[in-house]
C-alpha cells in the first residue's frame, strides 16, 4: 500500500495460511486491526456513520514462500469508506448456502464481491453442482446489478478458492466458464482457480472478484 493508504482503505484482502488453526487467527488480527482503526476515525469524523470495511478471504494452502505460516495479499483504494456502498445477501441452492457481499468505492471507480459457497447437507454421493454454480453466478450477476449507476468497470478477475477434496477443477472451471458466459457475455472475466486445503466452516467454495 501507499504511504497515503491506511487498513480501512483496503476493499479486498486475501489470507492465505498453512494450517487450519491459523483461520481463527488471521481472522482476529484482522478484526482487531479494523477496531483500532475504527477508533481512530471516530476520534476524527463522525460517530454515527460507519466506515465500509473491505472483504476477507482466508484460505488455507500447503506451502508458503520463505516457509512462511501466513500470507497477506490486499488491495486498497484511496477513498472515503464512510461513503462506500455495501450489498450482501444470501440464499439456499440444493444443500448448499449462498453468501455474497460487494464493496464499492466513494468514488464508483472499483469494486469487490465476494461469494461463499457451503455445504449445509453434507452428501454421501458425488455432489450435483449444476444447480448450485448456477445460482452462485447468477447471484454474482445482482450483485454487479446493485452497484451505483455511476459504476462502469468491468469485472477483471474471477478467482474460485475451491477445496481439492471435494471437487474436480476441470468440472468446476467447464461450470462456471458456461455459466459466466451465459450470463455476462462479452464481460465474463477471467476465471482463475485456485486449489485449497481448506477453508473456513463449512465453505467449499470461496469466490473473489475484483471489478475496475
Amino acid at each position: 500500500m501507499s504511504w497515503t493508504s491506511a487498513l480501512h482503505h483496503v476493499i479486498t484482502a486475501n489470507c492465505y495460511v498453512t494450517d487450519s488453526k491459523y483461520i481463527p487467527v488471521a481472522r482476529s488480527i484482522w478484526q482487531k486491526k479494523l477496531r483500532e482503526c475504527k477508533k481512530v476515525e471516530d476520534s476524527e469524523t463522525y460517530h454515527d456513520v460507519t466506515a465500509v470495511c473491505g472483504l476477507l478471504a482466508v484460505v488455507v494452502i500447503s506451502h508458503l514462500p520463505r516457509d512462511a505460516a501466513i500470507e497477506w495479499h490486499v488491495v486498497a483504494v484511496v477513498d472515503d469508506p464512510l461513503q462506500r456502498k455495501h450489498f450482501a445477501m444470501k440464499m439456499l441452492s440444493e444443500g448448499f448456502q449462498i453468501e455474497c457481499e460487494s464493496v464499492e468505492s466513494s468514488s464508483a471507480s472499483c469494486a469487490s464481491i465476494s461469494i461463499r459457497l457451503s455445504l449445509i447437507t453434507p452428501s454421501g454421493s458425488q455432489l450435483d453442482l449444476d444447480g448450485p454454480l448456477h445460482d452462485l453466478v447468477t447471484t454474482f450477476k445482482q450483485a454487479v446489478e446493485k452497484l451505483s449507476e455511476d459504476f462502469s468497470a468491468s469485472p477483471l478477475s474471477f478467482r474460485a478458492f475451491f477445496k481439492d477434496d471435494i471437487f474436480d477443477a476441470e468440472t468446476l472451471r467447464t461450470g462456471l466458464q458456461e455459466n459466466l458466459e451465459k450470463y455476462l457475455g462479452k464481460k465474463t472475466p477471467a476465471l482463475i482457480l485456485v486449489p485449497v486445503v481448506d477453508l473456513p466452516g463449512k465453505e467449499v467454495i470461496h469466490i473473489t472478484c475484483w471489478l475496475s
